[in-house]
């Protein structure tokens, strides 16, 4: 891999919503606030470029 490749996954909604998933599990051991978790959660998915896949590869 060169060093300017950029590393790519091919279902980056799947790795936001596992990541969603273990924030909410978090929030309801209460080991997260609501509102640290709501944070969280929106972080992840502006962190992670979806707009590279159209919707219909992002339905499948």
């Amino acid at each position: 891999m060169d060093s300017d490749d950029v590393p790519r996954f091919d279902r980056p909604e799947l790795l936001c919503d596992a990541i969603a998933t273990l924030i909410d599990t978090l929030e309801e051991d209460d080991l997260l606030t609501e509102e640290e978790a709501s944070d969280l959660r929106s972080q992840v998915y502006r962190s992670v470029d979806l707009g590279n896949h159209p919707e219909e590869e992002l339905a499948k």
